[in-house]
């Protein structure tokens, strides 16, 4: 199995997504990976961007990168997250916040294919995002999308 040096973890702006932040942090420390957290709720409307776009503002591109910290989760609306961040942080990982323009599994099975060594982490059964055929996709039980904590 090659090396994992990027951990991807579903997560959202609510806590159906906790068991996954909890085992993607510990992945992530075991491996010595960075954690990127995949705002699954970030695109709300096809016709929305959930960052600043070329669009909206100028010099943007420069400015915001796909790796988001709390600060640039915060000033894009995204709080939930940027505290997910922060604690995965607080737990010594290097954690990032990713918030896709498009919503769902391509823009996911895209963004891992750009990072080398990538591992995915999902809840199993999830019908947005049907990762069963994806080599770098972990899927957990159903029980650890719900679990809370």
């Amino acid at each position: 199995m090659a090396d994992v040096r990027t951990v991807i973890a579903v997560t959202g702006e609510d806590d159906r997504y906790a068991g996954v932040r909890r085992a993607a942090i510990e992945r992530a420390r075991d491996e010595r990976a960075t954690l990127i957290l995949y705002d699954l709720d970030a695109v709300e409307s096809p016709l929305e961007s959930p960052v600043p776009t070329g669009w909206s503002a100028e010099g943007t591109e420069e400015d915001v990168g796909d790796r988001l910290g709390p600060e640039e989760l915060e000033a894009a609306g995204r709080e939930v997250i940027a505290r997910q961040v922060e604690e995965a942080r607080g737990a010594g990982i290097d954690a990032w916040g990713w918030l896709p323009s498009d919503k769902g599994r391509d823009a996911l099975v895209q963004y891992a294919a750009r990072l080398p060594g990538s591992r995915v982490l999902a809840p199993a059964g999830d019908p947005d995002l049907d990762l069963e055929d994806l080599p770098e996709a972990e899927l957990l039980p159903e029980d650890t999308r719900a679990a809370s904590g």
